[in-house]
């Protein structure tokens, strides 16, 4: 991942936006989800060597699989949910910005039950 190239990007997208925004502003929203999927594209391809390095830890430390993918689909859920949020409240729709923000808090916290189920079960056989 080079941030230099992700920031280029950025800042070409915003100017871009910006640009058209005086000129024919109904483009300018294309532009901005355009940029945004651009650099949603340039971070994926860096994220297949963390998620090796995940894997690797995982197999190493003996921990249950689902308890790994559930940490990844909790991570997955709070980036799109964030990513999701930020683009509806830069076009005015804060409200329901606010709302996605909501439904991947609950989601992330349905997502997470698994994990506090197995912690309780890892407390619980410790003192016995």
């Amino acid at each position: 991942m080079d941030i230099f190239k992700i920031v280029g990007v950025g800042i070409l997208g915003v100017i871009t936006a910006g640009f058209l925004k005086s000129a024919k502003s109904e483009f300018s929203v294309f532009v901005v989800m355009a940029t945004g999927l651009a650099i949603l594209l340039m971070i994926a391809r860096g994220l297949s060597g963390v998620l090796s390095s995940f894997t690797e830890i995982v197999e190493k430390t003996g921990v249950p699989g689902a308890l790994y993918t559930c940490i990844l689909k909790i991570v997955g859920v709070a980036y799109l949910t964030e990513f999701s949020a930020g683009i509806c409240e830069d076009y005015g729709a804060s409200s329901v910005g606010k709302k996605l923000q909501l439904s991947g808090k609950t989601l992330i916290f349905l997502l997470a039950l698994p994990i506090i189920e197995a912690f309780i079960d890892v407390i619980g056989k410790l003192t016995i």
